[in-house]
């Protein structure tokens, strides 16, 4: 059922940002393995209390509502970018936001962070240590995560 959910998350990212490019967690841990490429700069477009349960290893966390320049300021416009958030919907936003401000490789993490630890892949929590849970963001997110993965945390507004 969970993974039916994720699946019709992902088909509404796409319809609802149609310009941004969406990036499969995959792809994506292909291309963090790979040490031939450039590494992406990772964004986790979360919450304080999210981020603090777990994110992605090397992310740096933005705020949402923060301006696209100033969130980038000092990265060039052809570092490969992939923003990630929760289910999709803040990091696309933030993708769309940051390529309008002319960053050219942006993506967003298709499926989130939610798809990311649904297929097992590394998570890191305080000091970069090991986790394995995901904070679900608010009561769909717990629909969207199995209970092994879900945090034991408060639901956050937006």
């Amino acid at each position: 059922m969970q993974r039916c959910f994720r699946a019709l998350a992902r088909v509404f990212m796409r319809v609802v940002f149609p310009s941004v490019r969406q990036l499969p967690a995959a792809r994506l841990a292909a291309w963090l393995a790979d040490g031939s490429q450039p590494k992406p700069l990772l964004l986790d477009v979360r919450q304080p209390e999210e981020f603090a349960v777990s994110h992605l290893l090397g992310a740096r966390r933005v705020e949402f509502g923060d301006d696209a320049r100033a969130v980038l300021a000092d990265v060039p416009p052809t570092q490969p970018i992939v923003c990630y958030c929760a289910a999709g919907f803040r990091s696309s936003s933030m993708a769309k936001r940051l390529a309008e401000a002319g960053h050219t490789e942006v993506f967003n993490l298709e499926g989130a962070i939610f798809d990311w630890v649904c297929e097992g892949r590394a998570l890191v929590g305080a000091e970069d240590q090991p986790a394995r849970e995901v904070h679900p963001f608010n009561w769909l997110g717990r629909r969207l995560l199995s209970r092994e993965v879900c945090a034991n945390a408060r639901p956050l507004s937006h």
